[in-house]
């Protein structure tokens, strides 16, 4: 089995849908006021860096015995950076060498920068359902149109909110504040029986404002079969950047397809 970055996605979804939409006042006041600083920022960039180590092997016990499995984390390399009016560009790199661009509208209009040009999502889910209908394994095409299909555009601002407003108690270190998040297992009664996670937060604040923060996920997911539990992990390094960005760097192609998008979503 090879990881890929859902079960980060999937905790979040999670810490988002158990919290309310600001961070409560039980936060330590200095890391209180880091967040919602970086809550009103209109334009910002950032780094998300994939600090998950390597191939690993992993040996879990089922009702016929031992399966041993290869897990890496396959989550990309990002870099984002938002406009003062919303705008949004996400730049993606996987290990594998696949880059994907791409450009998010204030109105949440998106398309990509594919090896076959700039999609809409309308597009990329068009041709993800013709090379499902081929015979034979997934082709190469269909694995990068995957990474292309509906990316999580969810912001630090966002995610960080989410995660701290989620956190019951913080120990406080200098300037690095950390948490654990329980998400599932025995006990939860805002999650699924079959997943159990637990996320480590630290938050790293600088002169009053969050210079970076660390997600790390480790628990497991129950499969089909009552008694078999996978394994999961996904550890991030999210660096964030305070200048303003004037202009995305994205080409007119990709504005003129965005635009095409619009006209054709008010038909």
């Amino acid at each position: 089995m090879m990881l890929a970055s859902w079960p980060h996605r999937f905790v979040l979804l999670v810490v988002l849908a158990c919290t309310c939409a600001t961070v409560r006042a039980a936060v330590p006041p200095a890391l209180l006021t880091a967040v919602n600083h970086l809550r009103e920022q209109r334009s910002y960039s950032w780094e998300i860096i994939n600090a998950d180590p390597g191939p690993v092997q992993v040996t879990y016990e089922t009702r016929r015995g031992s399966v041993t499995m290869v897990q890496q984390n396959n989550a990309p390399h990002v870099l984002g950076s938002r406009t003062s009016n919303g705008d949004m560009l996400l730049q993606r790199d996987w290990p594998d060498g696949v880059r994907l661009d791409t450009l998010v509208a204030n109105d949440g209009q998106m398309v990509t920068f594919t090896p076959e040009g700039w999609m809409t999502n309308q597009e990329v889910l068009t041709a993800m359902a013709e090379e499902r209908m081929k015979d034979g394994a997934p082709s190469t095409r269909y694995q990068w149109l995957r990474r292309a299909d509906r990316p999580d555009t969810r912001r630090p601002d966002e995610e960080l909110a989410a995660a701290v407003g989620a956190a019951k108690e913080f120990s406080v270190d200098g300037d690095s504040y950390s948490a654990r998040i329980r998400v599932g297992g025995e006990g939860d009664p805002e999650a699924t029986s079959r997943t159990a996670f637990e996320v480590t937060l630290v938050v790293n604040v600088r002169n009053g404002v969050v210079r970076d923060y660390q997600l790390k996920v480790e628990g497991s997911r129950s499969l089909a079969r009552p008694g078999i539990k996978v394994p999961l992990s996904d550890d991030r390094f999210v660096i964030l950047t305070y200048l303003p960005v004037r202009k995305l760097d994205v080409p007119d192609e990709a504005w003129s397809k965005l635009k095409e998008t619009k006209s054709a979503g008010r038909r």
